[in-house]
């Protein structure tokens, strides 16, 4: 009598576990996204933390007075090219894997940048020559990537890939 009685349990465990085990796999793998997201999100915004803590950064060292224009990169001017930014965004990112999309700098070096998503025309080189030593502006550092997820089920749900983006912004400091 007690050899059919343990036969009926070994079903129902089977059952249990059969419905337990889809639900257990999609939160292990939800979490394991969630965990990659989270590091993918830090890692950006710590590299777009560097590009604009060198977009503010003072990097003349000529005579006590610098002329600055679009043309010259900065030898003779304190504000730093978009493309050194740049680069400075994607050298944090090294050895990470992750690629940014896009990166924009606001306000652009020169007029010859693009000023898409910036919140006016102006440019770093013309507020640096309109700007006396006591009034600064801020420079902003926007950097957009593409999030992979691995989990099916969340691909379907919020799409795949999820674009992420990151917006840093600092004051000046010439």
């Amino acid at each position: 009598m007690t050899l059919t009685l343990f036969r009926h349990r070994r079903g129902q465990s089977l059952v249990e576990t059969a419905l337990v085990l889809p639900v257990l796999a999609f939160l292990t793998f939800g979490l394991l996204d969630f965990g990659r997201a989270y590091y993918f999100q830090v890692a950006i915004t710590n590299a777009a933390r560097e590009g604009a803590r060198t977009a503010i950064l003072n990097i003349y060292t000529g005579p006590a007075t610098p002329t600055c224009s679009s043309s010259n990169s900065y030898a003779t001017c304190p504000v730093q090219t978009d493309r050194a930014i740049a680069d400075a965004v994607t050298a944090e990112l090294q050895g990470t894997g992750i690629v940014p999309q896009s990166i924009t700098i606001c306000p652009p070096h020169d007029s010859s940048s693009s000023t898409a998503g910036c919140p006016n025309s102006s440019n770093r080189v013309d507020n640096w020559n309109g700007a006396t030593p006591t009034t600064n502006y801020y420079v902003t550092v926007n950097a957009t990537y593409n999030f992979t997820l691995f989990t099916p089920l969340l691909q379907n749900l919020v799409g795949n890939p999820v674009t992420m983006s990151v917006s840093v912004q600092m004051r000046t400091n010439y």
